[in-house]
């Protein structure tokens, strides 16, 4: 998969990732101002998402009061 950076209208920029096929995965809910700005949304979301499974594969967390 691979993010593209697209502009969605006159100076509105989003991130869009597709997959190996060129099919859209996931659209960004927010337009940015700039490419710039759209490009480091897609690189804090793609570090969300590795995070995200490393917690996956590090296990169960628990859940509630102990």
């Amino acid at each position: 998969m691979q993010f593209e950076i697209r502009e969605s209208g006159r100076s509105v920029w989003s991130w869009v990732l597709v997959n190996e096929t060129a099919e859209t995965v996931l659209v960004s809910r927010r337009s940015f101002p700039s490419r710039a700005q759209a490009t480091a949304a897609a690189l804090a979301f793609s570090q969300l998402v590795a995070r995200a499974g490393r917690t996956l594969a590090g296990g169960t967390r628990q859940v509630g009061f102990l």
